[in-house]
């Protein structure tokens, strides 16, 4: 009898230490699918406007972006950071190469404050303010104060993104240039289903728009100033894992009054989230 009770405890904790060593396998597997899996919502962006997209609480986001045409390069290092699950800041610091020159550019802070967050399974709209301030370096150049709402859907196929905002610049110059609204409509497209392990790749077209008001010189309008351009971008987002790199290249096809239409020019940014 005794040797029966033994062998059925026996029995009972051998069985008890295979459940545990299966749930716990399954705990690791699942840690490691949410850790290191690409996430629909992995800052999936327009590049060249803005996006309701904000990083999660304490989290970190390092990133380098090139952006040239045939007159100049710029290089800007930025590093955002998760103050809330809703709001996140942004420092750059934009450089530029002048006559030879590696020259720095000035600071931008942006601030991303997102208000609204609706998901469905494999679907999320958000909607975000944006104040972006840019601090030039150059005594000469005006400090710009954007301000802009954008709003988008992110799902496992389409993507789209709508922003529209609003640049006050200020001077001291008795030439101020004039303001500007900005806007920018986005779609996306995921060929490819996604998959916890294999790179994942969303191709976009950006039309992006600005609107100037004339400039004062001595607070009187300057009567050969102001107009509009319009820019289109086919642009992509590559992710593996926690890591971005997105590209593209902007044409502008479109101008009115005294403004011009954006040069081509190119676009390259190497993104990680830690």
């Amino acid at each position: 009898m005794i040797d029966a009770i033994g062998n059925l405890f026996f029995r009972v904790i051998q069985y008890s230490q295979i459940n545990e060593s299966i749930i716990m396998k399954k705990y690791i597997i699942i840690s490691l699918i949410a850790l290191l899996a690409p996430s629909v919502s992995h800052a999936h962006e327009p590049l060249y406007g803005f996006g309701p997209h904000v990083l999660f609480k304490q989290g970190f986001a390092p990133h380098i972006t090139l952006h040239w045409n045939s007159s100049k390069f710029e290089t800007e290092y930025a590093l955002g950071y998760g103050i809330t699950r809703n709001w996140t800041m942004i420092a750059e610091t934009p450089w530029h190469i002048e006559n030879d020159n590696y020259n720095f550019g000035g600071i931008n802070l942006k601030s991303k404050y997102r208000f609204w967050l609706k998901t469905k399974p494999g679907i999320s709209y958000q909607g975000s303010f944006i104040s972006k301030l840019i601090i030039p370096k150059a005594s000469g150049q005006p400090t710009v104060l954007n301000m802009a709402l954008t709003t988008g859907q992110e799902a496992l196929r389409f993507y789209w993104f709508a922003t529209a905002g609003y640049a006050i610049k200020l001077t001291d110059n008795t030439l101020k240039p004039g303001n500007h609204l900005l806007y920018n409509i986005s779609i996306g497209y995921r060929p490819f289903k996604v998959n916890y392990y294999k790179p994942d790749i969303v191709f976009f077209l950006e039309t992006s728009g600005n609107t100037f008001q004339k400039s004062t010189l001595n607070s009187d309008k300057v009567t050969q100033s102001g107009g509009t351009n319009i820019a289109v971008a086919p642009t992509f987002f590559f992710t593996y894992r926690n890591f971005a790199f997105r590209g593209g290249v902007q044409f502008g096809v479109w101008d009115d009054g005294y403004v011009r239409k954006p040069e081509t020019n190119y676009k390259l940014t190497f993104e990680v989230h830690i």
